[in-house]
């Protein structure tokens, strides 16, 4: 990541949840449908919850809930979490009364027993891990391996290009403020004992990367 990338991506998480907020009360760029990778794997069966080994799944950075209904409807207990109390509140409206979905306020990097007090066999990111700087992915990747249970299933969605090919300003994060996205070698050298791979096939141009990874079970 960029020294500049870095250093708007540390400032904007210091700001805490009010950017958010003020975002998704004018109606964020990223609501609406669930994310199309995550709708592809569920309708060709590639992930189930007998592929994930369970019912229990963690949306994190979930915002206005499309990703955690979609799961609960394909039979998950998902627990969806985010800072933004504007965004869980268009989620707790998008789900109804739904059973298989709850949604929790908190700091990725405090989070509240409610949702530590147990593992979880599948985890899903839409887009947050790349949100942040460096140096707290890997503190992020470490909690959200604690997080999984031993052959757990994590899916990741993120941006992957070099800083000179995402805009210098988006809505979508401060990832895009100037920053890099997530490449591989970070989530190999982030997540030691998962099982790496990599879903969609690069293209010139593509700025975006969707992986599926499997916690060792020993």
């Amino acid at each position: 990541m960029s020294v500049l990338g870095e250093v708007l991506a540390s400032m904007w998480h210091r700001l805490g949840a009010w950017p958010y907020d003020r975002i998704y009360r004018r109606g964020a760029p990223w609501e609406g449908a669930p994310r199309a990778e995550l709708v592809g794997l569920l309708e060709s069966g590639e992930l189930t919850v007998d592929a994930a080994g369970g019912t229990r799944a963690l949306d994190v950075g979930c915002g206005s809930g499309a990703d955690s209904i979609l799961l609960a409807d394909n039979g998950f207990d998902v627990t969806g979490v985010d800072f933004s109390a504007v965004a869980l509140d268009k989620a707790r409206a998008a789900a109804g009364d739904r059973h298989g979905v709850t949604f929790v306020q908190a700091d990725l990097f405090a989070l509240p027993d409610s949702v530590t007090a147990r593992q979880y066999d599948l985890i899903f990111d839409g887009g947050t891990l790349d949100d942040f700087p460096v140096a707290r992915r890997r503190e992020l990747a470490e909690t959200l391996t604690r997080l999984a249970r031993p052959g757990a299933l994590l899916v990741l969605w993120c941006f992957s290009a070099d800083p000179a090919d995402l805009p210098l300003m988006s809505l979508r994060g401060p990832s895009r403020i100037g920053g890099a996205g997530i490449r591989e070698a970070e989530l190999i050298a982030n997540f030691g004992g998962w099982d790496i791979q990599r879903l969609d096939r690069p293209r010139t141009g593509q700025t975006s990367a969707f992986y599926r990874m499997r916690r060792h079970s020993a």
